[in-house]
C-alpha cells in the first residue's frame, strides 16, 4: 500500500522583512537657490515684456492709412477701424495697442459693410495701421428705403453711397417701388433678392434710348410684383415696360407713338405711356 506525503503549509499573519534592507524612501526634489532666482528673473522679464508690448503707450495706434477707396467713402472705413479700436480683446487688452488689435475682426467689419477684393490689414510698427483693398466695379445703383447702394451685375451690394454723391451720368439707379425691402444678408455679403434680368433690361434700355436720342433721367422704378419697370422721359411722360416681354418690340411701339401719333410738344403733355400689354399702347 502506497503512502502519500504532503508538504506542510504554514499560515501566519506576520510579515517578514530582511533586516539588512531598509524601505525605500521617496526622494523630495529640492530646487537650489540659483534655480529659484533664475525662475524669478524669468517671470520678471516676461512680465516686463508683456507690459512693454501690450500696455506701453509707445505702441498705441495713432496713424491709420486707407488705400484703394475711390467710390467708397473712406471716412466710413475710418469709422469702422475707430470703433474696433474702442473694443477690448480677451476682456482686458486694449485694441488701440498695435499688438492687441485683431486684424480678423477689422476685416470682418469691413466685409459686412463693403464688398471689396484683396483686403489687407497691415501693422506697421510702432504705431501705424494700413488698410488696403481693391474696389469691385459697380454696374448700377440700387435704392430702397431712401438709401442707395452700389451693386454689381449679380445684384451683390458693394457699398452704401450717399444720395448727394451719386453721379446719374455714370450709373443708372434702380429703385424699389414696393415697401418690402429686397436686400438680404448672405453670410458676410448683402444681395438684392431680385432676378438680374431687371438690371440687364435697364442697362439695355439705357443704351437703346441713348442710340435713339431719347433723353431719360436714368432712374428706373422696379415693381417686382407686377414685373414692371418704369422710366421717365426728360420733360415728358412716364413709360411702363414689362420685363418679361421683348424690349425691342416695346421700344418700336414707343417710336411709332412718338413719330406718327404725337409731336414732341404734344408728347410732353402726356402723363404716362404703357407698353406692357402685347401690341396695344395705353397713354394718358
Amino acid at each position: 500500500m502506497r503512502r502519500y506525503s504532503r508538504t506542510p503549509r504554514i499560515y501566519s499573519p506576520r510579515s517578514y522583512q530582511n533586516p539588512f534592507f531598509g524601505r525605500r524612501r521617496k526622494k523630495i526634489r529640492r530646487f537650489s537657490l540659483k534655480t529659484k532666482l533664475l525662475a524669478l528673473a524669468a517671470l520678471l522679464i516676461a512680465g516686463a515684456l508683456i507690459w512693454v508690448l501690450f500696455f506701453n503707450a509707445y505702441f498705441t495706434i495713432n496713424n491709420v492709412i486707407v488705400k484703394g477707396a475711390e467710390l467708397i467713402d473712406e471716412h466710413k472705413i475710418y469709422s469702422i477701424i475707430d470703433a474696433q479700436l474702442q473694443k477690448k480683446r480677451l476682456f482686458f487688452l486694449n485694441q488701440r495697442n498695435i499688438f492687441a488689435l485683431s486684424k480678423r475682426q477689422v476685416k470682418n467689419e469691413i466685409f459686412q459693410n463693403f464688398n471689396v477684393a484683396d483686403l489687407r490689414v497691415n501693422k506697421d510698427l510702432p504705431r501705424t495701421l494700413t488698410v488696403s483693398f481693391t474696389e469691385k466695379t459697380p454696374a448700377a445703383v440700387w435704392s430702397e428705403n431712401d438709401r442707395y447702394y452700389y451693386i454689381d451685375v449679380d445684384f451683390t451690394v458693394l457699398a452704401e453711397v450717399e444720395s448727394l454723391a451719386l453721379n446719374a451720368q455714370q450709373f443708372i439707379v434702380l429703385k424699389n417701388e414696393i415697401d418690402q425691402p429686397l436686400i438680404r444678408l448672405s453670410g458676410l455679403t448683402k444681395k438684392v433678392s431680385l432676378n438680374k434680368t431687371y438690371l440687364l433690361f435697364c442697362l439695355a434700355l439705357t443704351q437703346e434710348t441713348k442710340a435713339g436720342e431719347t433723353a431719360i433721367d436714368g432712374i428706373f422704378l422696379i415693381n417686382e410684383q407686377e414685373k414692371t419697370i418704369r422710366m421717365h422721359i426728360t420733360d415728358g411722360p412716364q413709360v411702363y415696360f414689362n420685363v418679361e416681354n421683348d424690349l425691342k418690340k416695346q421700344l418700336e411701339k414707343l417710336n411709332i407713338l412718338r413719330t406718327e401719333k404725337f409731336s414732341p410738344n404734344d408728347l410732353k403733355k402726356l402723363n404716362y405711356i404703357d407698353l406692357r400689354f402685347g401690341d396695344k399702347i395705353y397713354y394718358k
